[in-house]
C-alpha cells in the first residue's frame, strides 16, 4: 500500500526514511507514517488510517469499555475498607495503561520535538507500571491473604518494592527489551505467589487460577512478539497498517486484563467470605 493511499485529504503520510531519527523505531515498518503535526493535527489524525490507527483504536476503545463497565461490578465497599482499597488498585491497574499508550500513540509526532516524544513515551511506561503494580496488587493480596498479620505485610511491602525499582529502571531504560525487563522482578514474584497458591499455600480463590495465569501468559507473548517484531521482519512494508508486531501486542495486552478483571472479581468475592481461610485450600498437584 502507497503511503499516501490511506491519508486524509490533504495528508501525506511519509515512509520510514523521511520520519525523524526518534520516530525511526521499526524499519520493517515502510509507510504510513504521520508527517509531524500540530496538536489539532495528531487529534484530526484519529479520523484517518495510518499506521498507528489500530493502536489507537484498541486501546481508545478499552479505555472507554473499562469504566463504562467495571466500576458497577467492582464490590467497593460492601467487602470492608479493604475491599474498597482494592477496588481503587484495580481500577487504577485496569485503566492506566490504555490511557497512556492512547495519548502516546496519538501525539507521538506532535511537532514539538523529540525532548517531548521521550515524556510521552515516560507516560506511557508509567500506564504499564501502573497495571503491574496497583493492578497486580489484589491479586497479591488474595493470594496472601489466609498468612498472619507480618508475613502478609511483608510479602506487600516487597511486591511494592520492586515494582518502584522497575519503575526507576524503565524511566532510564534506552531500548524496548530493556524497557520490559525492568518488570520482570515483579513478574518474577507474582510467579512465586502463583506457585505457593496452587500448593495451597496463602490463599485466593481456586476459580481465579486459570484466568491469572491467562494474564501473565499473554502479557508475556505480547511483549515477546513486539519486541522481535513479528511478522513485519518476515514481511517487510506487507503488515504496515494491520497485523503487525505492535497491533498484535495490543490486543495481547487487552486480553491479558480482561484475564486479570476476570481473576480480581473472582478473588475480591473469595476475601469478603469470613470463612475462606477456614476450609482447607485445594492442591493443583498430581
Amino acid at each position: 500500500m502507497d503511503g499516501g493511499d490511506a491519508a486524509a485529504p490533504g495528508i501525506e503520510l511519509l515512509r520510514w526514511n523521511d520520519m525523524p531519527r526518534h520516530l525511526r523505531f521499526n524499519p520493517h515498518i515502510r509507510t504510513g507514517y504521520r508527517p509531524l503535526m500540530s496538536f489539532r493535527g495528531c487529534v484530526s489524525s484519529m479520523l484517518f488510517l495510518h499506521n498507528e490507527s489500530v493502536n489507537i483504536l484498541t486501546h481508545g476503545f478499552a479505555i472507554f469499555y473499562i469504566l463504562f463497565t467495571v466500576p458497577k461490578l467492582l464490590p467497593w465497599f460492601s467487602g470492608g475498607m479493604l475491599a474498597g482499597i482494592l477496588s481503587c488498585c484495580h481500577l487504577i491497574g485496569a485503566t492506566s495503561p490504555w490511557i497512556g499508550s492512547f495519548l502516546y500513540h496519538v501525539f507521538m509526532n506532535l511537532n514539538y520535538g523529540e525532548s517531548f516524544y521521550r515524556k510521552l513515551l515516560k507516560l506511557d511506561m508509567t500506564g504499564i507500571w501502573l497495571c503491574q503494580s496497583f493492578g497486580a496488587v489484589p491479586m497479591m493480596a488474595a493470594a496472601v491473604h489466609c498468612l498472619p498479620g507480618i508475613p502478609w505485610y511483608c510479602c506487600i511491602a516487597f511486591y511494592w518494592f520492586l515494582s518502584f525499582w522497575g519503575l526507576f529502571k524503565a524511566m532510564h531504560a534506552k531500548s524496548p527489551w530493556e524497557r520490559r525487563l525492568c518488570f520482570s522482578p515483579p513478574f518474577l514474584m507474582r510467579m512465586l505467589v502463583l506457585i505457593l497458591r496452587c500448593n495451597g499455600i496463602g490463599g485466593g480463590s481456586p476459580d481465579a487460577l486459570g484466568d491469572i495465569m491467562l494474564q501473565d501468559l499473554m502479557a508475556v507473548i505480547g511483549g515477546t512478539i513486539g519486541a522481535m517484531r513479528i511478522p513485519e521482519k518476515w514481511i517487510p512494508g506487507q503488515v504496515d497498517f494491520i497485523l503487525n508486531s505492535h497491533n498484535i501486542m495490543h490486543v495481547m495486552v487487552v486480553l491479558a486484563v480482561c484475564s486479570m478483571h476476570a481473576a480480581t472479581l473472582r478473588d475480591l468475592v473469595w476475601m469478603a467470605d469470613p470463612s475462606a481461610c477456614i476450609a482447607p485450600l485445594p492442591t493443583y498437584g498430581p
